[in-house]
């Protein structure tokens, strides 16, 4: 039996599913097999690996720091 025909023939037996703490179930399972898994580029690998070595130097900046260097940045224009 292929993918899309088993998947048929589940749709059709939950449609005619009625029992609301079944369905309740079926769906918290369901959820656990299609949370979003997130592929990232090279590009994106590299700017990660590159900030976790920068934060395992100390290299970070304070949210009020980033801040007030971007109102300096802004009146200068």
């Amino acid at each position: 039996m292929s993918t899309i025909e088993l998947k048929n023939i589940i749709k059709s037996r939950i449609d005619s599913i009625t029992d609301n703490d079944f369905l309740n179930a079926l769906n918290i399972i369901l959820i656990s097999k299609t949370r979003d898994v997130i592929i990232l580029s090279e590009e994106q690998k590299l700017a990660i690996k590159k900030s976790q070595k920068e934060y395992a130097e100390g290299k970070l900046y304070t949210n009020d720091a980033v801040n007030e260097e971007m109102e300096k940045w802004l009146r200068e224009e």
